[in-house]
């Protein structure tokens, strides 16, 4: 796919644009870099085939390739891998979306945005964990109001029923063992297999 100029405009196609919604819902940042906004991708290098995946999804506005760095967090060196887009103005409205004050929430119109299997996959992929019955997914960074736009969104938009948990004094979304077949269902051919294990609950795993 031939590579668009940096000095061009461009408009996100569909799959971009759901992958994009679950980025922003789990690691992913739009920064500004001048004037308009550039989507940054940084995971662990353990989630080295995530950051390959969306690394290719949006191949065609990007010239970096996949860099991976070791950086202190705390006392530890940890590993990471990262790649930014070109700026545009596409991103721009991403980021007045979900960074209104300069820190990151859930939009009130999140029921508009988020209605896609697939943005739902990678927003599990980023974020979500394999708990002793179901699954859960770590919205430590949203407020509680937040977080019940999203479960709100999850009932309305792909029929799942949620609960929240506080964890390490943060909110986040339960999904029960018996909301864990719907959601399989919806994300299921939709996650990489490196991260299928995150929907199996540990009560269903061999010992």
């Amino acid at each position: 796919m031939r590579t668009i100029p940096r000095e061009v405009n461009f408009v996100l196609d569909k799959i971009q644009k759901d992958v994009l919604i679950g980025t922003l819902l789990g690691d992913g940042a739009v920064k500004y870099r001048g004037k308009e906004c550039r989507l940054h991708i940084k995971h662990s290098a353990n989630q080295l085939p995530l950051v390959n995946y969306k690394r290719k999804v949006f191949m065609n506005i990007t010239r970096m390739k996949v860099r991976k760095f070791k950086q202190k967090v705390g006392e530890k060196d940890y590993v990471f891998a990262e790649f930014v887009t070109f700026t545009n103005p596409e991103f721009t409205k991403y980021r007045n979306l979900f960074y209104p004050s300069g820190k990151k929430i859930v939009p009130k119109n999140i029921k508009q945005l988020l209605v896609d299997p697939l943005s739902l996959a990678v927003w599990f992929m980023d974020d979500g964990s394999a708990e002793y019955a179901g699954a859960s997914l770590q919205t430590h960074c949203f407020t509680e109001t937040g977080v019940k736009r999203l479960m709100s969104c999850l009932k309305l938009n792909f029929k799942i029923k949620t609960t929240k948990r506080l964890n390490k004094g943060k909110w986040i979304i339960y999904f029960p063992k018996k909301s864990m077949p719907d959601l399989r269902k919806i994300i299921g051919n939709k996650i990489l297999k490196e991260f299928k294990y995150k929907l199996k609950p540990y009560s269903e795993r061999e010992s």
